[in-house]
Formats: C-alpha cells, structure tokens, sequence
C-alpha cells in the first residue's frame, strides 16, 4: 500500500442557538457552509487540494446530503465528502478505522 501524507486542518462547530432564536431561520446547510469556509480560509489551503472532509450532524435537517451541499457551496470537490447523521458520539467509529 502506498503511503500517503495525511493532514487535520482544523474543526470546527456552529452554534446552536436556542429555539426560535436569531438562527432559526438559517438552513443548518447554511450554517456549515459557513464554517467550512471559515476554516479553509484559516487554513490557508485551496478548496480543489481537499481529498476528504468528514462531517456530522446531530440534527436532523432537510438537506439529506448535507455534506454534498457543504461541499459544492464551499468549492470542495464532491467526491471528497463524507456524511454522517448520527445522535450520538458512534460517528467517530467510522472515521477512526477508515
């Protein structure tokens, strides 16, 4: 197998608000995209050099493939995302042996 370099950018979170607050109106797709693109621009990295981002959410949204649609609205390769719509912390057993 051939090795590769693999980097962590960085992580980040949205707020969650409470209900009917200042964000209610802000599709959770929206609120990602927001902090996608924060970190991309922290990062300093082009969005075309992503090979993978992993995303999970806790609540349910509208958007089914909300990792698609971050990934497009934040100039991300398509095929580079992965989703995970888990309610507990079991979404990071994915990511840990993959």
């Amino acid at each position: 197998m051939k090795e590769r370099e693999i980097y962590v950018v960085g992580a980040a979170r949205t707020a969650i608000g409470t209900f009917g607050g200042s964000i209610a109106g802000v599709p959770p797709s929206q609120l990602a995209v927001t902090v996608v693109r924060e970190l991309l621009r922290r990062s300093e990295v082009d969005p075309a050099r992503v090979g993978r981002m992993d995303m999970g959410n806790v609540i349910p949204t509208q958007d089914t493939y909300i990792g698609c649609v971050v990934a497009i609205e934040s100039a991300i390769p398509e095929e580079s995302n992965r989703a995970y719509a888990r309610q507990t912390g079991s979404v990071l057993v994915p990511c840990a042996t993959k």
